[in-house]
């Protein structure tokens, strides 16, 4: 990991939450392009083990270069949690592993791709990470992925340490703290 390193390995069976977006900083060419991504991961309704996970990965250069796009359903996870969580919480890292199939959007000739995301801290930009590979192999989990090399039969990554946002790791929706900081609502507007 990049800056955190009281984490336990990564294990299929870590019931664990994966939310985040923001941006990060891709070479393309000879210059750098931004790219903004978006990603939410969880284990489905009676979970027991193996590394199924539910949800859905979004990620998009942006500039006028050839760019990739992906928006597709995660299928599997692996994760582990931080020994020092955050004051939030939160903390650890996460692969998640989506389906390229249609309908799912994906660059041409990609069978799937892999995410890995590390929650270094509350505040996010400039600490959090974020790297995409682009796989033509089915959707898994390759046997000691760590997040920073393209697996046998990927290409990448993509991104690395956020510009901009968030990412959480966490083990429940709610965080590991009595209360959670969220956005303040708007008041309604009567006639």
């Amino acid at each position: 990991m990049s800056n955190q390193t009281a984490v336990a390995a990564m294990s299929p069976d870590t019931v664990a939450v994966v939310t985040g977006g923001g941006t990060v900083t891709v070479p393309e060419g000879a210059m750098n392009v931004v790219a903004s991504f978006g990603v939410n991961a969880r284990r489905p309704d009676g979970f027991t083990g193996g590394g199924a996970a539910t949800g859905r990965v979004n990620y998009d250069e942006h500039g006028n270069v050839s760019t990739r796009r992906v928006n597709a359903p995660v299928m599997f996870m692996e994760a582990a949690m931080s020994t020092q969580p955050t004051p939030n919480g939160t903390g650890g890292n996460a692969a998640m592993s989506a389906d390229c199939a249609p309908p799912a959007d994906c660059p041409s000739g990609f069978a799937s791709v892999l995410v890995y995301v590390e929650d270094n801290s509350d505040s996010g930009a400039n600490s959090d990470v974020f790297r995409i590979f682009f796989c033509v192999t089915a959707p898994g989990l390759p046997a000691n992925f760590n997040g920073s090399s393209a697996p046998a039969g990927c290409t990448g990554p993509e991104g690395n340490t956020l510009r901009t946002g968030n990412i959480q790791v966490r083990q429940t929706i709610t965080g590991g703290s009595a209360s959670v900081l969220t956005a303040a609502r708007a008041p309604l507007r009567l006639p």
